[in-house]
This record gives C-alpha cells, sequence and structure tokens, in this order.
C-alpha cells in the first residue's frame, strides 16, 4: 500500500484510495464525469473524494455503498484492491456529435429553426452538427457540454414562443431525478421541453409532463428516445409581460 501501513491511514485516506481503485476495476475505463452522472454527483464532488480534499457525506457514502455492494465500513475502513468484488455494469456509454473551437474548447451548437426539424435525425451526424452556428457564454462551466435550441408553443410557461433554451448534455439517463427539465429528443417528435419523471429502471420509459396543466403528461419509451439536455437556462429577445 504505497509503504504506508494501513494502521497509518485515516478513514478518509481508506475512502479516497478505494474510490480510485473501485472506479478503475469498472469495465471500460470509465471517467470521473460518466461515474458522478451516474450516482447523481457533481465531478467537482467525486473528484474531491477522490482525491481525499473533501471528508464524505454521509449520504453519498450510501450511494456509493449501495452501487458498487459494499458495506460503508468496507468502504471506509478496508483497502478494497484485496478483495474479490462483482463489479456493477454502466449502461453502454453514448457517443456525441459535437464540435471544438481552435483552443480545443467544445462549441455551444445553436440547432435554429431550420435545422430544427432534421435534428432527431441528424444529431449523430458530425456533418449536421458542424454546419451549425456555434458560441461560448461565459456563465456555462467549461468541463460541461451543452447545446441551444429554440422553444416552440406553450406548455412549459413562463417560457414563450421563440425562446432560446440552453441544454447540458446528460450522458447516464438512469441518473435524472424526477421533475427535472429536460430537452427531449425523441424518433417521433423531435426535441421538446418537459419535466421528466424517470422510470427507466422499472418499466424502460420516460414520463413526459408540461408545466401547463391543458396538456395531459405522457410516456416515451426508452428505445424512442435519442438524447437528453438538462435544462441550463434561457434566453428571450422580448421584455416579459
Amino acid at each position: 500500500m504505497d509503504n504506508t501501513s494501513a494502521q497509518e491511514l485515516t478513514q478518509n485516506d481508506f475512502f479516497a484510495r478505494n474510490l480510485v481503485q473501485l472506479r478503475s476495476r469498472l469495465e471500460g475505463r470509465v471517467s470521473q464525469q460518466r461515474l458522478a452522472d451516474e450516482l447523481g454527483l457533481k465531478k467537482s464532488t467525486w473528484a474531491a473524494y477522490e482525491s481525499g480534499r473533501a471528508e464524505p457525506r454521509y449520504g453519498d457514502l450510501i450511494k456509493v455503498a449501495d452501487f458498487f455492494q459494499v458495506s460503508v465500513d468496507d468502504i471506509l475502513r478496508k483497502d478494497l484492491s484485496k478483495e474479490p468484488l462483482n463489479m456493477p455494469k454502466i449502461p453502454e456509454l453514448r457517443v456525441l456529435a459535437t464540435t471544438v473551437d481552435t483552443q480545443d474548447q467544445e462549441n455551444v451548437e445553436f440547432v435554429h429553426v431550420k435545422a430544427l426539424g432534421g435534428y432527431a435525425e441528424g444529431y449523430g451526424d458530425i456533418d449536421f452538427i458542424g454546419k451549425l452556428p456555434t458560441f461560448h457564454l461565459p456563465f456555462l462551466a467549461r468541463d460541461r457540454k451543452y447545446r441551444a435550441f429554440p422553444y416552440e408553443g406553450e406548455s412549459m410557461p413562463p417560457l414563450r414562443d421563440g425562446a432560446v433554451v440552453f441544454g447540458e448534455y446528460i450522458e447516464s439517463w438512469e441518473s435524472v431525478k424526477n421533475g427535472t427539465i429536460c430537452l427531449v429528443v425523441t424518433k417521433n417528435e423531435g426535441v421538446v421541453l418537459k419535466m421528466v419523471y424517470n422510470y427507466l429502471a422499472e418499466t424502460g420509459v420516460l414520463v413526459l409532463k408540461s408545466l401547463n396543466e391543458r396538456f395531459a403528461p405522457y410516456p416515451v419509451r426508452r428505445e424512442d428516445i435519442k438524447e437528453l439536455w438538462r435544462f441550463a437556462g434561457f434566453f428571450e429577445n422580448k421584455f416579459p409581460a
């Protein structure tokens, strides 16, 4: 154990070392971001835990223990590199077509109205994505992927027709919490903005709900979903009424 005796290690030392070890044993070289998304944590939180810079919160300890099917006590007190474990399988990584600027920073692509109708088919085509206008916004995190879409309709007040909605890419659909507002890209409807209720694990569907009660909730099957983008903000060029 790097010439450090087990007796000299604190619980936080064991926790940090075990997190690095557990992540490294997952199939497919899982990144900090990927695993944090799967557990419903921020990447910065997971990175601080792995480096030993932060004491683990009790709720996060439970999440990690449940995910890796080990006890909280073992995570804090044992060297899990020496333990035989049945590692969980993380759902297959989804590939995102994206563009970068001259400094190799990811752009925010704008799916304008003319491109919106073809997005459900062209979302994975780098030629299609490469033709979209791009920009950067200083208030969006640099370690996340964002895309902008025009909003149409009246199902999600106070947003009005013509607003531009910013979405943060969601890699792990199973991690989406009930009540999260998302841009949902589907095979039949294209891009819709809805409040999401997640039943993917139980029944393989998301239930999409409008904020306008005149619109009834409805289910969307996993196989019909193309992408999910978490609502990250919006822009309107009209003064609020």
